[in-house]
């Protein structure tokens, strides 16, 4: 009874020693998270995406760039000549006559207050001033206000060969609309550069116009036309020949030389020939 007595008592001691040190454990490691937790977090290992680093890390002030302001567009200049090329402009715009009234609120030029810009929009070649009904109106190269008109000039400018379309652009504010309309209708060629806008202008005229077979349209849009560089080799693979630009070379006269008249100076050794002329050829007297 006594040794079963003993033998309780060590396991009741062996039991409480087995408790202190699991307790001693674990201060240890609570000690090891609180000495990490005292240590500074700058770029550890531990968590290393960027939104620890920016906000363990104190963040540098970045530098704002300087944006320097522009001027405000005014629309017009205080210059004399600027002013106007203001009016001019928008005289090239109107299709009407317009009064002063409606070019100052339109321009913000006042020409009734500024005598030299009025004198010089009056004697202007390309502005009509009209002295009754106190208007300006600009004056084109040629008088285009319909669609109808346009057609009417490249008519009368056929045997011309056409028309260009910058000499007319002043002409009518709505020119591009109606070159568009008339190509459409037919009664237009319009020859284009590649960005698509008007270039020249043809009257089409249609009894002119032959109807051409489908198969040939065809086969002539699918002709490769070589580069302008190895044109001249394919049309020598063809058998053709360039045509050649002789130039006329202009032959200039020779100049004739003319001889200089020279005074000469002789030096007199002879004293008794100081009053003769040695320069000229000696002719005799006949008596």
């Amino acid at each position: 009874m006594s040794q079963l007595t003993d033998q309780v008592k060590n396991f009741k001691k062996s039991l409480t020693a087995n408790t202190m040190l699991g307790v001693k454990r674990v201060v240890s490691q609570t000690k090891s998270v609180d000495s990490q937790s005292s240590t500074p977090k700058y770029g550890s290992i531990n968590n290393n995406t960027r939104a620890a680093f920016e906000t363990d890390s104190p963040r540098k002030k970045s530098k704002k760039s300087t944006v320097y302001s522009q001027p405000a567009n005014t629309g017009i200049g205080h210059h004399a000549m600027s002013q106007l090329y203001t009016v001019i402009q928008f005289l090239k715009e109107s299709d009407t006559a317009q009064s002063v009234v409606s070019i100052i609120s339109r321009t913000k030029v006042d020409i009734r207050k500024n005598q030299a810009l009025w004198e010089k929009l009056v004697n202007n070649d390309k502005i009509d001033y009209d002295v009754v009904n106190d208007t300006f109106v600009y004056k084109p190269t040629y008088q285009i206000r319909s669609k109808e008109d346009l057609l009417e000039l490249l008519i009368q400018k056929r045997e011309d060969g056409g028309m260009d379309y910058k000499d007319l652009k002043d002409s009518y504010s709505k020119l591009g609309d109606a070159v568009e309309e008339l190509a459409n209708e037919g009664q237009i060629l319009v020859i284009r550069h590649k960005d698509g806008n008007p270039r020249i202008l043809f009257y089409n005229e249609m009894q002119y116009n032959t109807p051409v077979d489908d198969e040939f349209r065809k086969m002539w849009a699918g002709i490769k036309i070589p580069d302008e560089t190895d044109l001249p080799k394919a049309l020598e693979n063809a058998g053709l020949k360039t045509m050649e630009v002789f130039e006329k070379k202009v032959v200039s006269e020779p100049k004739l030389k003319r001889s200089k008249t020279r005074n000469r100076k002789f030096k007199i050794t002879n004293t008794h020939l100081a009053n003769i002329d040695l320069s000229r050829d000696y002719v005799p007297n006949k008596q």
